[in-house]
């Protein structure tokens, strides 16, 4: 899990594993909660390379994002979407809301094939630093869930693992198995995310994500 709370740099594919299973925890939807009318009149992540460094790791964010060590990673922001390399070596497009609120949330677009169903996840985000512009240039995030995490290895009536919470944040509905939930508005999702900042698991891994240079490399 803290793997995917250190944003979607790498972790896009494990984003994806996570809703196709609906499991952990996660806030997922199969339709969009925001639209590109939910980030009007707020400050926008800056187009352009964006990294997030871990603790104690050697890079020289000079040089092309493809020579860094695997503890620097790196996506592409751009047009209201993320770029870059996944852990399977492909590439991927990711497109991403950043809503307008406290906290900011964002909805990021997950499809595993590309005529397979569409997903929705969920992270909040604090920035931290802008630009002359306004434009967000660094921020840390975490992902939204449903609710405080269960007790470790928790059992359902039923004898099987408990991924979900046993106490749902407001508004959030849990699915059949217990395991991952959706939001009943925009109200509650934006509730929820401020209650996952300090939930187990929701931290983010490494230093915070910030804009490194203009350009996809």
């Amino acid at each position: 899990m803290h793997r995917l709370a250190g944003w979607v740099l790498k972790g896009v594919a494990g984003l994806a594993m996570a809703a196709s299973l609906s499991a952990c925890n996660l806030v997922i939807t199969t339709e969009p909660t925001y639209t590109a009318a939910d980030a009007a009149g707020a400050p926008p992540v800056k187009d352009g390379l964006w990294a997030t460094v871990e603790k104690g790791c050697e890079v020289d964010l000079k040089k092309p994002a493809t020579e860094w060590p695997e503890c620097a990673n790196w996506i592409v922001v751009k047009d209201g979407a993320m770029t870059g390399v996944g852990d399977d070596g492909e590439p991927f497009k990711v497109p991403f809301v950043l809503a307008a609120g406290d906290p900011r949330v964002m909805q990021i677009e997950m499809q595993e094939k590309a005529d397979g169903p569409r997903l929705y996840i969920y992270l909040g985000v604090k920035p931290l630093k802008t630009d002359a512009q306004g434009r967000i240039t660094e921020y840390t995030g975490w992902i939204v869930q449903c609710g405080p995490p269960p007790p470790k290895d928790y059992k359902r009536p039923d004898g099987k693992p408990q991924f979900g919470t046993l106490k749902p944040s407001p508004g959030m509905v849990m699915d059949a198995e217990q395991s991952g939930c959706t939001p009943a508005s925009k109200a509650a999702l934006t509730g929820a995310a401020r209650l996952s900042e300090r939930y187990e698991g929701s931290e983010p891994k490494g230093e915070a994500t910030r804009w490194v240079r203009d350009g996809d490399k």
